[in-house]
């Protein structure tokens, strides 16, 4: 395994978790939306700062539209990293699936050991959990995901 998709994986890992901690349960589609908005260095960045308060999925991609200029290719790329993510979540006992959604059964703690990476994952977090209270056709919609 190469070590970029290895770190990947982990990052893939702790990026659900850290979403799942704030939301305790989302349905798959927006499951799969999770790494390719932190695998983006940039809007990582911006949606780790504690000044970030995202009001709207709109409002951001109008703000930082060259954020989302390949997210097509990201939500491709990134569809096998998120299920093998989930597949290692469900063996460990963090998550359980019920009526087509992602529960979080045991929450998974931030801890400074884990690195600045980490950090800025868990701060966006937050900011994730508030665009993902959009209807996620609206969100397919506009992240452009060609179905």
């Amino acid at each position: 395994m190469s070590l970029s998709l290895y770190n990947n994986f982990g990052v893939s890992v702790l990026a659900i978790t850290a979403v799942l901690n704030e939301s305790y349960s989302l349905p798959m589609s927006k499951i799969t939306l999770i790494f390719p908005l932190i695998n983006h260095q940039e809007m990582l960045n911006y949606l780790s700062r504690k000044s970030t308060n995202v009001k709207s999925l709109d409002k951001l991609i109008v703000e930082k539209t060259v954020f989302f200029s390949n997210f097509n290719k990201r939500y491709y790329d990134s569809l096998s990293t998120t299920i093998n993510a989930l597949q290692y979540l469900f063996d460990q006992g963090y998550i359980e699936f019920k009526n087509n959604e992602v529960h979080l059964i045991k929450p998974m703690e931030y801890s400074k050991k884990m690195g600045d990476r980490s950090k800025k994952i868990f701060l966006a977090s937050k900011n994730i959990s508030l665009i993902f209270n959009e209807m996620v056709e609206k969100l397919y919609l506009n992240l452009r995901i060609e179905l």
